[in-house]
């Protein structure tokens, strides 16, 4: 099972950073599609904040949660239920201020689902204590 959450977080890690140079890059320049018109209805005026969430946020936190699952840590499963969370509410909202779906947004926001309900079935199945919880003791 790590191996199938890796999978998801590389996939997340890469996609969030690539889509994050191309947001940062379209705004400055207006290429690959990105228009400013697209932030209209966001509190947004250039595409730095969203770019930088999305390389931060999202791909930096997929590669630490990547790596996390990689040395085995135990909690692991609440950290991709985090992420995954992160991600599908990142594309409703996304979705939601540029009145508009693609289908980069359906194969995102299902990618996001698949970590999180995977995560919580991890936990469920392992019986996994909440990291930090009074139950660990």
């Amino acid at each position: 099972m790590r191996w199938v959450f890796l999978f998801f977080n590389l996939l997340m890690g890469f996609g969030a950073s690539s889509g994050s140079f191309l947001a940062l890059n379209a705004g400055a320049r207006g290429a690959v599609g990105i228009d400013s018109s697209m932030l209209v209805n966001s509190p947004f005026t250039s595409f730095l904040i969203p770019g930088l969430f999305l390389l931060l946020i999202l791909g930096g936190g997929n590669f630490i949660v990547g790596f996390l699952t990689l040395k085995k840590l135990s909690d692991f499963p609440y950290y991709q239920c985090l992420v995954g969370a992160t991600l599908f509410l990142w594309i409703i909202i996304q979705c939601v201020m540029i009145w508009d779906i693609v289908a980069l947004h359906v194969i995102f926001f299902s990618v996001g689902v698949i970590q999180f309900t995977l995560g919580l079935w991890t936990i469920k199945k392992h019986q996994i204590a909440f990291p930090f919880s009074a139950h660990q003791n």
